[in-house]
């Protein structure tokens, strides 16, 4: 077996791995092969058409066929439908307004989201109208928010930011939105690590001997330093980008991302 051959049945076995949470996923959801084949098929056309053009100009349908292996007739198809992953108005909107909530004063105090009126002086009203238009309202946002359980009322009437339940309480759009960025970048971060000199930051803590009870201590420690930094990098980043929206100078996004993965609850 020469070493192209090698190389290529390790690829093959490694994509296997990775796409079988992926896999598990889709069949609960009843996602079949066929849709499956068919959502691949579109990214193909889409990566060929964008990132391999050649000297700036969009390839030919048969460029396309060419490297992807997709026919002629499917690739001028699903070139024409131009789907774009793209999140909401109101999604855009509830992300600015949680990460300032959940990092600038008068907000937060100390990296710590504060309760706050729906109405008057530093309110929810006056977060949500930093970044919504008119067509959405900021009683709108927080009837949403309620629903979500994204936030709470007292009894006095202040809006409290649940952190603990933001994420087990989104919608599926916010939920499917952010499942495809993170792992999208994830995924590019690990890729780009393959072939690429410069390498991006990736690292894993991994141990397979663990009892239950230490893999709990070990989930609440992990769960506690990581939301400690991501609030943190929030709160500069937030910062920065105020900052350099006002500058004439190209702009480009990051992203990080913490996640904890044990076999302990795995159904």
């Amino acid at each position: 077996m020469d070493t192209n051959e090698k190389q290529n049945q390790l690829l093959k076995s490694a994509i296997k791995h990775m796409l079988k949470p992926l896999v598990r996923f889709l069949i609960k959801k009843q996602i079949t092969l066929a849709t499956l084949v068919e959502v691949i098929k579109s990214a193909y056309v889409e990566v060929a058409e964008k990132d391999f053009a050649i000297e700036n100009k969009a390839p030919t349908d048969s460029r396309i066929n060419l490297l992807t292996g997709v026919h002629r007739k499917d690739v001028k198809r699903l070139r024409d439908l131009n789907e774009e992953h793209q999140a909401s108005e109101r999604l855009s909107i509830s992300s600015l307004m949680l990460a300032t909530w959940m990092s600038e004063e008068p907000f937060a105090k100390n990296g710590h989201p504060q309760p706050i009126m729906m109405t008057g002086k530093n309110s929810f009203e006056s977060l949500a109208n930093q970044y919504s238009r008119q067509n959405i309202r900021a009683t709108s946002i927080m009837e949403n928010w309620l629903e979500m359980g994204w936030i709470s009322q007292a009894d006095d009437g202040l809006l409290i930011l649940n952190l603990d339940t933001l994420q087990d309480n989104q919608l599926s759009e916010d939920q499917l939105f952010f499942f495809a960025e993170n792992l999208s970048d994830h995924m590019a971060a690990s890729t780009g690590n393959l072939v690429n000199r410069t390498k991006m930051f990736e690292r894993a803590v991994f141990y397979n001997a663990l009892s239950k009870e230490s893999v709990l201590v070990l989930k609440k420690v992990a769960k506690e330093k990581s939301m400690g930094v991501l609030k943190d990098l929030n709160k500069q980043a937030l910062s920065l980008q105020k900052q350099d929206k006002n500058k004439d100078i190209p702009l480009y996004r990051f992203r990080l991302g913490s996640y904890f993965y044990t076999d302990l609850n795995n159904d």
